[in-house]
C-alpha cells in the first residue's frame, strides 16, 4: 500500500524556484523528491543540538 501523502504549499522569490525547477531538472529528480530531502535534512539540523 502507498504511503499516505499531503500537500505543502509555499511561496518563494521567482529566481530561488526557477533555480530550484532547473537543479531538479538536471539531477533528473522530482521537486517533490527534492523538497521531501530539503525538509528531513531541515528537520534533522533543528533537532540537533548546538554547538
Amino acid at each position: 500500500m502507498a504511503e499516505e501523502t499531503r500537500e505543502v504549499r509555499g511561496r518563494l522569490p521567482k529566481d530561488l524556484k526557477i533555480a530550484f525547477e532547473i537543479a531538479c531538472a538536471r539531477l533528473e529528480l522530482t521537486q517533490t523528491a527534492a523538497l521531501e530531502e530539503a525538509i528531513r535534512d531541515w528537520l534533522k539540523k533543528k533537532d540537533s543540538p548546538p554547538g
